[in-house]
């Protein structure tokens, strides 16, 4: 079958670029993790797939197609999970000392130790809570929204920046692991505990959490990516609303105790890196930018929720 180039995406190089790091992560680690041999493998093949999809037939299908736009977010997951074992066999111990060590330097105190103990307030417990929690349908809802809308070529653009904020902070996370006041401080013990947003935070960290990925704090860094997709592709009211959004999770993830307050600063100065600086290297590296005009919606966009022309600037 014939190779068809014009099928392989960016994201689709820069995902399979990564599965080759991981590899020779795994290769390093044989002989010291069990499932060091089963990973290896696992990553080897994936390094496949821009091969794959540039022979893939061009047969149509809804749930393949729309699949084919989302998997990097979806493999997020994946890699993000590795974070933990990666750290435990690759290093055994992490880096806490000099950047706690800036932490306190810069601030005085560690402000993740500090700041909820001296305001102990459900109302605010549960608004920094309520927009630790809201991260998560921040990073899904905008790329579901325009692939309903038939957005293409600005999800493919978004899926690409999303794809290089988490690998990037995950790269730094293999080569420098910090566990971070979520794994190493005393947490709050009080009436705040039983807040309605403490425990869907709580619950949520339960079902999967990793060592190692404090520095820079990806949820910051995610949270901010999108603010900066938010002002590229969609109107200025949500915008503003992904924005403040990005804002709330910064100041979240210090008075949850999950990161040190320089860990939310590195995570603002790392996105607005990435997307202004890294993502359009890429673009001139691996493959051309989407076009600047948008596809015809699938669905009517309602609300009014897209910049009409969409673009990159």
């Amino acid at each position: 079958m014939a190779m068809n180039d014009s099928k392989v995406y960016p994201v689709d190089r820069l995902v399979a670029g990564y599965n080759l790091i991981l590899a020779v992560t795994w290769a390093l680690l044989l002989g010291r993790a069990p499932y060091a041999p089963l990973l290896l493998f696992a990553h080897v093949s994936a390094s496949f797939l821009p091969r794959l999809l540039a022979v893939a037939p061009d047969r149509p299908c809804r749930l393949r197609d729309g699949l084919r736009e989302i998997y990097p977010i979806i493999w997020v997951l994946a890699f993000w999970t590795e974070i933990d074992f990666i750290r435990a066999h690759l290093h055994g111990i992490a880096n806490d000392g000099p950047i706690a060590a800036l932490d306190h330097a810069l601030f005085g105190a560690h402000l993740s130790d500090t700041w909820i103990a001296t305001m102990p307030y459900v109302w605010l417990s549960e608004a920094m809570h309520f927009c630790y929690f809201a991260y998560y349908p921040l990073i899904f809802l905008p790329p579901l929204a325009l692939m309903i809308a038939g957005r293409i070529q600005a999800l493919r653009d978004v899926v690409l920046r999303l794809a290089v904020t988490y690998l990037a902070c995950f790269l730094v996370y293999i080569v420098f692991p910090v566990d971070g006041p979520h794994f190493l401080q005393q947490q709050y013990q009080g009436p705040l505990n039983d807040g309605v947003f403490y425990n869907l935070v709580r619950g949520a960290q339960a079902l999967g959490d990793s060592r190692g990925a404090a520095f820079p704090s990806s949820h910051v860094t995610a949270a901010f990516s999108i603010a900066y997709i938010g002002w590229r592709w969609f109107k200025r009211p949500i915008a503003l609303l992904l924005t403040a959004e990005a804002v709330g999770v910064a100041l979240s993830t210090v008075y949850t105790q999950n990161h040190y307050a320089v860990d939310a600063i590195a995570g603002i100065v790392w996105a607005l890196t990435l997307q202004g600086f890294v993502v359009p290297l890429f673009y001139r590296w691996l493959g051309p930018r989407p076009l600047q005009t948008p596809l015809v919606p699938v669905l009517p966009p309602y609300p009014q929720i897209f910049e009409p022309r969409g673009g990159i600037r």
